[in-house]
């Protein structure tokens, strides 16, 4: 497997908030978090956990969706648009937009928000590596190996956290956001460290 795999044991509550990150379902995140919160109504940190759950999270239906890789997809689909005088101000608006949804703009950056994107960077790179169709080439038809596989996920990485946001000077404001993704991606990956280390020389 391109993925190492993350061993999950241990009750929600042992080791908090580590237990916290390691639930995946949405709807027990929040159920977990309220119960977390009825405990220790005083703790900051959680008060801010529950505002970003908010943030990344649409509660309004059945299958809360991931605003976060909603909006990352969106800011990858726009990686051959061509920016003109005519259409500069409302590609640009789209872009700030996306990156208020991940959190990035108007945002302080704190440990709960960067560990809000490392959870949110493991689950889409996950997502990745084990999709057949995101390691296929040649309309499905060839099967990619690990090492170009990684090379792909570090491209997008680089063309979402610096190459679009760049075309409006926003790599700045994207700082950190994209060294949280990154760390991930050496971390998650198997030889990950090396495979960003040559896709950047």
């Amino acid at each position: 497997m391109l993925a190492k795999k993350e061993e999950i044991t241990g009750d929600i509550f042992e080791d908090w908030p580590a237990s916290y990150y390691r639930q995946k379902d949405p709807l027990k995140r929040r159920e977990y978090l309220e119960q977390r919160l009825a405990a220790f109504p005083g703790s900051a940190a959680d008060q801010k956990r529950k505002e970003l759950l908010y943030k990344r999270f649409s509660y309004g239906s059945k299958e809360p969706a991931d605003l976060f890789i909603r909006a990352w997809m969106m800011i990858r689909i726009g990686e051959n648009d061509t920016i003109t005088f005519l259409n500069r101000r409302s590609k640009e608006k789209e872009l700030r937009e996306n990156l208020k949804q991940l959190c990035i703009l108007n945002e302080e950056v704190c440990e709960e928000l960067i560990t809000e994107w490392r959870d949110f960077a493991l689950k889409y790179l996950i997502i990745c590596c084990e999709s057949h169709s995101y390691r296929t080439a040649g309309f499905g038809l060839i099967r990619m190996n690990d090492e170009k596989a990684a090379f792909k996920i570090a491209a997008e990485i680089d063309l979402v956290t610096r190459v679009i946001p760049s075309r409006f000077s926003l790599e700045e404001e994207c700082s950190a956001f994209r060294d949280t993704v990154i760390s991930v991606y050496c971390s998650l990956l198997e030889n990950g460290e090396e495979y960003w280390r040559r896709y950047t020389a």
